[in-house]
């Protein structure tokens, strides 16, 4: 996955590729309140929409800005967050990989 600076550094910019994905009204709702959840905790990140298939490239926790290096509680919130979503939403899978020293995150969408 290319990294997109800019993308990275603007949440309006994100949040544009997820409202026009394409994507149902309900899956772009719930990847929307992800992303706010990813800005608020304040960690760098990209994504990608791919079909059914969103991924997000967390990179790094601010204010330190290293590539691989978060802020465990900012990763915690974010992690839960997924996991809630899981759990209430069974047209969600999702899966967890080390990329680069980067979290890369795949949720597959059930429509």
């Amino acid at each position: 996955m290319d990294i997109d600076i800019e993308q990275c550094r603007e949440n309006d910019k994100i949040k544009e590729i997820i409202s026009n994905s394409g994507l149902s009204i309900k899956h772009i709702k719930l990847l929307l309140r992800l992303s706010d959840a990813i800005y608020i905790n304040a960690i760098n990140y990209n994504v990608v929409v791919e079909d059914n298939r969103f991924i997000i490239l967390l990179i790094s926790s601010k204010p330190e800005n290293q590539t691989g290096v978060f802020n465990t509680i900012s990763l915690t919130n974010v992690l839960f967050r997924l996991k809630e979503m899981e759990r209430d939403h069974d047209d969600l899978s999702t899966r967890c990989e080390v990329e680069d020293k980067m979290l890369k995150v795949t949720i597959d969408l059930k429509t």
